[in-house]
C-alpha cells in the first residue's frame, strides 16, 4: 500500500537545477525503488500482469526483483520467455563481473525448467549436503557447455557419481538422462543396459541375450532417442567396460548433433570428443567440515578434537566416501580411536607391507576397514548378501542366509555398508557397488560364491512361486507388486538359470516373470527371452511336480512367440505336445487349449476349434474366457470387429472378481479398440474408461498410454481441444515413468490430430512423419525386419492419408509411392496371418491419395476406399474418418460408392482379397 501511495504522487513537469533538483533525483530512485517493491508484492500475491509491467518499467536490478520479474514473465509470457531473460541476465553477469546469478536466481531457474517440463530420468536427490565441491560444479558446467564429452576422471570415492547427479539436476539441456552401468559385467552388455535403461524396449529382457546384430539395432534406436532433443547423457562407473563405453559414445555423439555425454569413470575414454576432468581431493578444510557433519549426525555431542580429525581425514587421502564410513565410525569409537586403527587398516589392506606410500590407499582400504571390524556372521551376511544385485528386503536377507538375519543387517547398516530406502511400507537394503564389489571379492575369496548363487536361485524360485500362484487371482495386484519390487533380483537369477542352465529353475522364473510382464504390458520382454528359455528347456523331462511350471513357461512363451510368428520354440511346443494334457491350473489349461485349437494355416478350422472351448465340453470358466479373447483377436484380425464385440462381451461376462482385475482390462481395452475402429467414439469411450483405472493400479503403463490415447483421439475429434491435451500430459507422464512400447508414436500420432484440428497443418504434417519414423524404427528380437510389419504399415498408411488430405501439391508424395510399392506384398495371400484391418489401413491411404490427388483412375481409388471400409481398417482418428472423402468421391462419381457399399456389404476382408489385389496391380502398373 505504501508503494501505492508513493507511486501516484504526481511527478513534476519540468528540470531542476541546485538542492531543487537533486531532491527530485533522489524522489525518482526511491520512486524506482517503490516500483521494484510494488512489483514484488504483486508477483508474491500472483498478480502478475501488474507486476510484470511495473518490474520491467524498473532499472533496479537486485536480486530479488529478477526473481518476481522472472516469475511473472513466466506466468504471462510462459517458461520460455523467462528462461530466455535468465539466460540474456547470467551472459550479462558472466561478460561483466565473470560470475554467475546467486543461488536465489539460480533456484528460480531451476523452478523454470520444471515447469517447461523438461526430461529427467534417473538422477537422485541429495540426502545430506554436498560439501567442498562448489569450484568443481562450476568448472564441470563450462566443461559441458564447451566439450561434447566430458568424462570427471578420478580414483573410487571421490563424489564422482553424486556429483553427475548434481549436474544433471542443474543442466540446462532439457532432456537429462542417467544411465548407471554398476551392475554391467561385459562388455557385450554395455548397449543393453543402456537401452534398457533409456526403455528401448529390445533391450529390456536381458544384455547376454542381444546377438551383435541385435546390439547395432539397439544402438541406432538409442541415437534415435537422443537425437530428438539438446539432451545430456551421463554415464556412471564406466571404467570396467571403458572400450565398450568409448565406442558407444562416440557413436553417439557423431550420430546426434545435439548431444552432450558426461563420464564418472576411473579410465579415459581415449576419444577425440572427450575432455576429461580430473576430479581432486577435498582440501583439509572441507575434509574436516564433511567429517565433522556426519559425525555429530551420527552421535551429536561427539568430541571432536580438531588435530585428531584433521590426522583422520588426511590419511583417507581426502576421498568424501572414506570419510563418511569413518565419522560414521563414532558411534561407537573416538576419533583418537579411529586414528589409531586407520594405522593398522592400512597395513592389513597391503598385505603388512607398511612401506606402501599413501597415494595407494584407496576406497577398498576404507571397505577392508569395515570389514575388519565386523564379527564372522556380518561378515558372512556381507558376502552372501553382495549377491543381491539390486537389493533386498529383510525376508530376502532371512532366506539367503538361511536364518532370522535382522541382526547382521542391523549391524551392517550401522557400519554404513548398506543404506535403507523405504519402498511402499517396508524397506529395502541396498549396498554401495563398491561395498558390493568388496563383499563379492570376499565371497569368491572364501570359496563361498557357488554355494551364494545357488541359495540366490533358491530363493528367486521360492519367491516366484509363491507370488505366481496369486497373478491371475483376487490377489493380483499385491501379486504384481510383490515381483514388480524384485523384477530385477528375478530376472538376475533367470539369466543364470538359463546361462547353467537349470531348466526346473529357468521354468518356475519364466512362468512368474513372463506372467508379469504380460499383465504389465511388456510381452516384448517375453519374446526377448525366449530363444533363451527354449534353449535351456532342451531335453527336459519335468518331474511330477515340476509339470505345471513347465507348461505354464511353455505355453505363455509360445503364446508370445510362435502364435506371432516372431520366434521359433520348438522345445517349448515339445513341452506342451507332451505335458499340456497333465496341467491343472485353469489359467494354464486354458492356454493349453486355445495354444492346441490354433492352426495357423487354416483360420477357418482355428475358429471352429476355439468355439469348441466352452463349458458345455467340460472347461472351465477361465479356460472358455481365455478363449472367447483369442476368438475376438482372430475375428479382429479377419475384419470382422462386430463379430469380435460380440465374443468380448461373451468373454466379459464370464470374469469374476477371482480372476484378478487384469483380463478384465484387457478386454475393456480390446472393446475400445473394436468401436474405435467402426468409429463409435462413445462406446469406445465407455470401455477405455472402464479400463484405465485398473491398467494404472497394475502399473500396464503400455496398455494404459493406448487406453488414453483413445481417449485424447475422440476428445480432438470432437473438439475438446483442452482435454485432449491433458490427456497427452498424461501419456507424456506414464511415458517418463516407463517407456511403452510404440508410445511416442502414440503420442506424436494424437498431437498431429490436435494440430491439425486447430488449422496448424505444416505442425501436424510434421508429426506425421515423425510418428511414422518412431514406428519404423521399432523391432522385435529374433524377428526379422522387412517393413511389412503392421506398426510400420500403420506408419506408412496414416501420413499418406494425412498428406493427402491436408498436404498442397506433391508434398508427401514419397509416402505414397512406398505405400504402393509394398501393397502387392501385403495383399499377397501366401503371406500367413494376414492382418486384413491393417491391410485395408494400406488400402484406405492409397484410395484417399489417389481420389484426392488424382493420382489414379477416381473408381478405383474410390474401390480401394470402399474396400478399406470392408477390411475394417482402423478409423481411431478424424484423419481415417470416412467423411473425409466421402464428399469428393460422390462429386467426381455420384453413386459409386453407395453402390459398391451394397455390392460388398456381406462380404469382409478375406473375401473381398481378389478384388483388392486387383485394384492394386492396375495402380501399381
Amino acid at each position: 500500500d505504501r508503494a501505492r501511495e508513493a507511486l501516484a504522487l504526481p511527478v513534476p513537469e519540468g528540470t531542476a537545477e541546485g538542492p531543487l533538483g537533486e531532491v527530485r533525483a533522489a524522489a525518482e530512485r526511491h520512486r524506482s525503488i517503490a516500483a521494484a517493491v510494488l512489483g514484488r508484492a504483486l508477483s508474491a500475491l500472483g498478480d502478475h500482469d501488474e507486476a510484470l509491467g511495473l518490474l520491467e518499467a524498473t532499472q533496479v536490478d537486485d536480486e530479488a526483483s529478477l526473481c518476481a520479474l522472472l516469475r511473472s514473465t513466466a506466468a504471462v509470457k510462459g517458461a520460455p520467455a523467462a528462461l530466455e531473460r535468465y539466460e540474456r541476465h547470467r551472459e550479462e553477469l558472466a561478460d561483466r563481473l565473470g560470475v554467475d546469478p546467486g543461488p536465489a536466481l539460480q533456484a528460480v531457474y531451476a523452478e523454470l525448467l520444471a515447469a517447461d517440463r523438461p526430461v529427467r530420468e534417473g538422477l537422485r536427490f541429495e540426502t545430506t549436503t554436498l560439501v567442498g565441491r562448489d569450484e568443481d560444479i562450476r568448472a564441470l558446467r563450462a566443461a559441458v557447455r564447451d566439450a561434447r564429452v566430458t568424462s570427471i576422471l578420478g580414483p573410487g570415492g571421490l563424489g564422482k557419481t553424486r556429483l553427475a547427479h548434481l549436474l544433471g539436476r542443474e543442466a540446462e539441456q532439457p532432456v537429462v538422462r542417467f544411465v548407471e552401468l554398476v551392475g554391467v559385467s561385459s562388455p557385450e552388455d554395455v548397449v543393453g543396459e543402456v537401452g534398457s535403461a533409456l526403455g528401448v524396449r529390445d533391450s529390456v529382457s536381458g544384455r547376454r541375450v542381444l546377438s551383435a546384430e541385435q546390439r547395432n539395432d539397439v544402438r541406432a534406436r538409442i541415437a534415435q532417442l537422443l537425437d530428438q532433443a539438446p539432451t545430456l547423457l551421463i554415464l556412471d562407473n564406466c571404467e570396467h567396460v571403458i572400450e565398450a563405453v568409448a565406442e558407444l559414445v562416440a557413436f553417439l555423439v557423431a550420430s546426434c548433433r545435439q548431444l552432450r555425454v558426461v563420464t564418472t569413470t576411473r579410465a579415459p575414454l581415449a576419444i577425440a570428443a572427450e575432455r576429461v576432468f580430473p576430479l581432486g581431493q577435498l582440501t583439509d578444510d572441507a575434509a574436516v567440515d564433511l567429517f565433522r557433519q556426519r559425525a555429530t549426525a551420527a552421535r551429536p555431542g561427539v568430541a571432536l578434537g580438531d588435530e585428531a580429525v584433521r590426522r583422520v581425514v588426511r590419511r583417507l587421502d581426502g576421498l568424501p566416501l572414506a570419510i563418511e564410513l569413518a565419522a560414521a565410525k563414532v558411534r561407537a569409537m573416538s576419533v583418537e580411536d579411529i586414528d589409531r586403527r586407520l594405522d593398522d587398516r592400512f597395513a592389513l589392506l597391503r598385505g603388512g607391507d607398511r612401506s606402501a606410500p599413501d597415494r595407494h590407499q584407496t576406497l577398498v582400504a576404507v571397505i577392508d576397514w569395515s570389514w575388519n571390524l565386523l564379527g564372522e556372521a556380518e561378515r558372512r551376511a556381507l558376502r552372501w548378501l553382495s549377491v543381491f544385485h539390486d537389493g533386498f528386503t529383510l525376508s530376502g536377507a532371512d532366506a539367503l542366509l538361511d536364518h532370522e538375519a535382522l541382526a547382521e543387517v542391523q549391524s551392517l547398516v550401522d557400519q554404513s555398508l548398506l543404506t535403507v530406502v523405504d519402498a511402499r511400507g517396508t524397506v529395502r537394503y541396498r549396498m554401495l557397488e563398491t561395498v558390493r564389489e568388496f563383499g563379492r571379492m570376499q565371497l569368491v575369496g572364501a570359496g563361498e560364491d557357488g554355494a551364494a548363487e545357488a541359495a540366490l536361485l533358491a530363493w528367486a524360485r521360492d519367491y516366484a512361486g509363491r507370488h505366481a500362484a496369486d497373478l491371475y487371482s483376487s490377489q493380483q495386484v499385491v501379486a504384481v507388486r510383490a515381483i514388480a519390487a524384485e523384477e530385477n533380483n528375478l530376472s538376475d537369477a533367470l539369466r543364470s538359470a538359463v546361462a547353467i542352465p537349470d531348466p526346473v529353475a529357468t521354468a518356475e522364473l519364466t512362468a512368474a516373470l513372463a506372467g508379469f510382464w504380460t499383465v504389465r504390458g511388456e510381452n516384448t520382454r517375453v519374446i526377448a527371452m525366449a530363444a533363451a528359455v527354449d534353449a535351456a528347456l532342451e531335453g527336459w523331462v519335468p518331474a511330477d511336480d515340476q509339470v505345471e511350471a513347465a507348461v505354464a513357461a511353455a505355453a505363455i512363451t509360445v503364446m508370445n512367440t510362435v502364435m506371432g510368428e516372431i520366434a521359433d520354440a520348438s522345445h517349448c511346443l515339445a513341452i506342451l505336445a507332451t505335458y499340456g494334457p497333465r496341467a491343472t491350473d485353469s489359467r494354464t489349461r486354458g492356454m493349453v487349449a486355445v495354444l492346441d485349437a490354433q492352426l495357423p494355416s487354416d483360420p477357418d478350422m482355428t475358429m471352429e476349434r476355439l468355439a469348441q472351448i466352452d463349458t458345455a465340453h467340460g472347461f472351465d470358466r477361465q479356460s472358455v474366457a481365455t478363449a472367447r479373447m483369442m476368438e475376438a483377436h482372430y475375428l479382429e484380425n479377419f475384419s470382422d470387429p462386430e463379430r469380435a464385440l460380440d465374443r468380448i462381451q461373451a468373454g466379459l461376462a464370464l470374469v469374476e472378481d477371482d480372476d484378478g482385475p487384469w483380463i478384465k482390462a484387457m478386454m475393456h481395452s480390446l472393446a475400445g479398440g473394436l468401436n474405435a475402429q467402426l468409429g463409435k467414439r462413445a462406446e469406445a469411450a465407455e470401455h477405455a474408461l472402464a479400463a484405465i483405472p485398473i491398467l494404472d493400479e497394475l502399473e500396464s503403463n503400455d496398455d494404459a498410454i493406448q487406453a488414453r490415447s483413445l481417449l485424447a483421439g475422440n476428445a480432438v475429434a470432437e473438439g475438446r481441444f483442452d482435454e485432449a491435451e491433458a490427456l497427452i500430459a498424461e501419456i507424456d507422464r506414464l511415458n517418463t515413468e516407463r517407456p511403452g512400447f510404440g508410445a511416442a508414436f502414440v503420442t506424436a500420432t494424437v498431437r498431429a490430430e490436435l494440430a491439425l484440428a486447430r488449422g496448424e497443418i505444416t505442425d501436424g504434417l510434421r508429426l506425421y512423419r515423425l510418428a511414422g519414423k518412431e514406428l519404423d524404427a521399432i523391432r522385435l528380437p529374433g524377428m526379422e525386419w522387412t517393413g511389412l510389419e503392421p506398426w510400420s504399415l500403420f506408419g506408412d498408411a496414416a501420413g499418406t492419408t494425412a498428406y493427402a488430405i491436408h498436404g498442397t501439391g506433391q508434398d508427401g508424395v514419397d509416402l505414397f509411392e512406398r505405400l504402393r510399392s509394398k501393397a502387392p506384398e501385403v495383399l499377397n495371400p501366401a503371406r500367413p496371418r494376414m492382418d486384413y484391418p491393417v491391410a485395408g489401413m494400406v488400402l484406405h491411404g492409397l484410395g484417399t491419395w489417389g481420389l484426392l490427388k488424382r493420382a489414379m483412375d477416381a473408381d478405383d481409388a474410390i474401390a480401394l476406399l470402399v474396400l478399406a471400409e470392408q477390411f475394417a481398417y482402423p478409423r481411431f482418428t478424424a484423419t481415417m474418418d470416412p467423411a473425409q472423402t466421402d464428399p469428393e468421391a460422390e462429386r467426381v462419381a455420384p453413386g459409386l460408392t453407395a453402390r459398391l457399399r451394397a455390392e460388398y456389404a456381406e462380404r469382409h476382408g478375406p473375401a473381398l482379397l481378389p478384388e483388392a489385389r486387383a485394384v492394386v496391380e492396375r495402380i501399381a502398373r
